[in-house]
């Protein structure tokens, strides 16, 4: 049982580093779940197919690429929130760094002690939370950061949308499946979005996990349909992987609804409503949650995976 261990990150060129700090964490049956990492690339890859709960990064001798990797950790608009813990070098005693200029979180200077490595990596992951309200399925921000990004949005009045995604049937497919095989789809469905709003590399991007299978992103509209689309094509490349065989082979499962009846339901399809302010404006966003309720209802009765977006405004229509 993994669920309840927090998983650490290092990031060491040198792999007598790693090793050090994975001996001082005694992995097998501690607290943690430890992954390595010897360059950023690898770091950045891990982060995003594994995200961690906090990164350790060991101070390299030679060159500065380490104050970069902290600043490209920060500048993710999915994970730029993971705690970063900085082991220092122990000839770097006299070193003047301007922590101003070096986004992390803590540091250490080696030589390091068993019980000083785990409470200073403790104390940050507690401290982050309190900060920030992360999902502990997806490690993704939860409902007080989507409504102050929203609000952000509100407030900028620059022309923003919001998605919000959501699985079709999903209760049908826990039902038949079990809530474990359940979230490995949840997870997959928050690395689908993440990524495909990731590789827009922009700065004005968010995604934020309500809770259960509904997830939300907010791009710019011009930005708006190519995400959808992807996400929707990957999506509906991948879910038939989570059924077994004679399932996705007949393309429905037997389960019971919400009134206890037995019926079937097909693969689960991925439903995206989209409120924008392209069209008309929001100053509120009690509108972007009734707009959203309203375009929810409609495209889930649609048939398969799709999105809709609300055009009102000077024409009054969605499409």
């Amino acid at each position: 049982m993994t669920q309840n261990k927090k998983r650490v990150l290092i990031i060491a060129d040198d792999p007598a580093g790693s090793d050090e700090l994975r001996e001082l964490l005694g992995e097998n049956g501690s607290h943690f779940v430890i992954d390595t990492a010897k360059s950023s690339i690898h770091a950045l890859d891990s982060i995003y197919s594994d995200p961690p709960d906090i990164v350790l990064i060991c101070q390299s001798s030679e060159g500065e690429g380490w104050v970069d990797l902290c600043w490209r950790i920060r500048a993710d608009s999915v994970f730029g929130y993971l705690p970063i813990l900085l082991i220092l070098q122990p000839s770097d005693g006299d070193l003047a760094i301007n922590w101003e200029q070096v986004p992390v979180d803590d540091y250490l200077r080696k030589p390091i002690t068993v019980n000083e490595l785990k409470t200073r990596i403790f104390l940050n992951l507690t401290r982050t939370a309190r900060a920030r309200d992360i999902n502990p399925l997806t490690r993704l921000p939860g409902n007080y950061t989507i409504i102050r990004e929203i609000q952000k949005g509100i407030d900028s009045s620059l022309p923003f949308a919001v998605g919000y995604v959501d699985l079709d049937h999903f209760k049908a497919y826990n039902d038949k499946y079990g809530f474990l095989r359940g979230d490995e789809v949840i997870r997959m469905t928050a690395r689908i979005v993440t990524n495909s709003i990731r590789r827009l590399e922009a700065a004005d991007t968010f995604v934020g996990h309500v809770g259960g299978d509904d997830f939300i992103f907010i791009v710019s509209p011009d930005r708006l349909d190519g995400v959808c689309q992807e996400i929707i094509s990957n999506f509906n490349l991948v879910i038939g992987d989570f059924y077994d065989e004679q399932d996705r082979v007949q393309g429905y499962i037997d389960s019971v609804n919400r009134k206890g009846e037995k019926e079937t339901f097909p693969i689960v399809p991925i439903s995206i409503a989209v409120v924008t302010n392209e069209y008309r404006p929001i100053r509120h966003i009690g509108e972007v949650s009734s707009i959203a309720a309203e375009l929810k209802n409609r495209v889930k009765a649609m048939e398969g995976s799709c999105y809709l977006k609300d055009r009102r405004g000077s024409k009054g229509n969605v499409t």
